[in-house]
């Protein structure tokens, strides 16, 4: 792959549209051919993460029958994106820096050195800066993960976008059940986008739905 491996932080308030942000970054680049991976660093524990994203060995652990792949393996070529970053333990921090500056890294329970050529897309709804001062982050990795930083602004600050949203949700959602509607009548519309929307973009669109 041409394309650069700059990892690339998003940060924003929960439903602000942060994956949406890396799916389109993935869809935009050279490597949209390639897989775009998702996990959720909150979602799954500590233990268990370091097996989910750089797989493990036969043998690693109880229940460990066989070897298997891990999300970074599975990403190859593609985009790996990790949804609350700011939710993994410093272990995990340790591989994952390892795994950005020289973009090797061995299974879990294993000895042998693999690679991989995927490029990392971190989302996080914390202040890592914040988290790096209490402790509780580690600063290198945060260095590393934060080389290009976006921000996913709240819907209350980006009004003008509400409209534009609300019907494209309309119409996926009009046309996932087979209904014939294709707008908001204007006192509907007034009253979406007066809304403060403070679950941002993941409330608008569960409303339209």
């Amino acid at each position: 792959m041409a394309e650069t491996k700059t990892n690339v932080l998003v940060a924003g308030e929960s439903g602000t549209g942060k994956e949406l942000v890396g799916r389109a970054l993935h869809r935009l680049g050279s490597r949209r051919s390639g897989p775009f991976v998702r996990e959720s660093c909150a979602a799954i524990s500590p233990q268990l993460l370091d097996g989910e994203l750089f797989g493990h060995s036969k043998g690693a652990f109880t229940g460990a029958a066989g070897e298997r792949a891990g999300l970074i393996e599975s990403a190859e070529g593609g985009v790996l994106f990790l949804d609350e970053i700011g939710e993994i333990d410093e272990t995990t921090q340790v591989k994952l820096l390892r795994f950005f500056g020289e973009r090797t890294y061995e299974r879990v329970g294993g000895s042998k050195t693999l690679s991989a050529d995927v490029r990392v897309v971190a989302a996080t709804n914390k202040n890592l800066k914040e988290l790096v001062a209490s402790g509780e982050f580690r600063e290198d990795f945060y260095f590393r993960l934060s080389v290009v930083e976006l921000w996913a602004p709240p819907l209350r600050e980006r009004a003008s976008d509400i409209p534009m949203l609300a019907l494209s949700f309309l119409r996926e959602f009009a046309e996932e059940n087979a209904k014939s509607v294709t707008d908001f009548t204007a006192d509907a519309l007034e009253a979406i986008i007066r809304y403060a929307w403070p679950g941002n973009v993941r409330e608008l669109r569960t409303a339209v739905e």
